[in-house]
């Protein structure tokens, strides 16, 4: 219940700052594919993992840019079973939303570069984890912060994602978490620039 009250002040404090764009700035729409890489600390290897979705950039300088991506992660980690040390693999595929706040740094017809900053909500949609009694929540929310830029309709962006606890042992105490550090590089394409 505390997650969605979250998630839904955001969402509100996202909706009234959309309200005061003015009618006349500037909109854009178009799709991103990326190559992410998840860690979480101490515990795992990470793979790389990708990213698809649709964006939409609302503003001048300003701007809010929501997205939605599927998103697919990898990882191996080490886990002691009964003072047994065993490798396993794990697989996750989520929606992930983040709700982006922006400034254009430049911002000329055919040239930007950008700074987001915002929170991100990942609803699992499918996890594997192989031989272990690790745990993910089904929604995992936490922070993104970025650069950019954008060249004609072509967006390249670096992001970098710290979320909250989202990774816990099931037959240890449940203070025992772990937090995933997502690194990711997206190219993408506006439809409307």
């Amino acid at each position: 219940m505390r997650k969605l009250s979250i998630v839904v002040l955001v969402l509100f404090a996202l909706a009234q700052f959309l309200n005061n764009v003015s009618a006349q700035s500037q909109f854009s729409i178009g799709v991103k594919v990326a190559a992410n890489g998840s860690n979480y600390k101490d515990l795992t290897k990470s793979k790389c993992g990708i990213d698809a979705g649709v964006f939409m950039r609302f503003g001048t300088n300003f701007f809010f840019q929501p997205e939605v991506n599927y998103a697919f992660k990898s990882s191996t980690f080490k886990d002691v079973i009964n003072e047994i040390s065993t490798n396993s693999n794990l697989k996750q595929h989520f929606i992930s939303v983040p709700a982006l706040l922006g400034y254009h740094f430049i911002n000329r017809d055919n040239f930007k570069f950008r700074l987001t900053l915002g929170p991100r909500f990942d609803f699992k949609l499918k996890d594997n984890i192989e031989g272990s009694n690790w745990e993910t929540n089904s929604l995992i929310w936490g922070g993104q912060v970025g650069v950019g830029i954008d060249f004609w309709r072509f967006t390249l962006d670096l992001n970098y994602c710290l979320a909250a606890d989202n990774f816990h042992n099931s037959e240890k105490s449940s203070s025992e978490t772990h937090r995933s550090n997502i690194f990711s590089t997206s190219l993408g394409f506006k439809f409307i620039k």
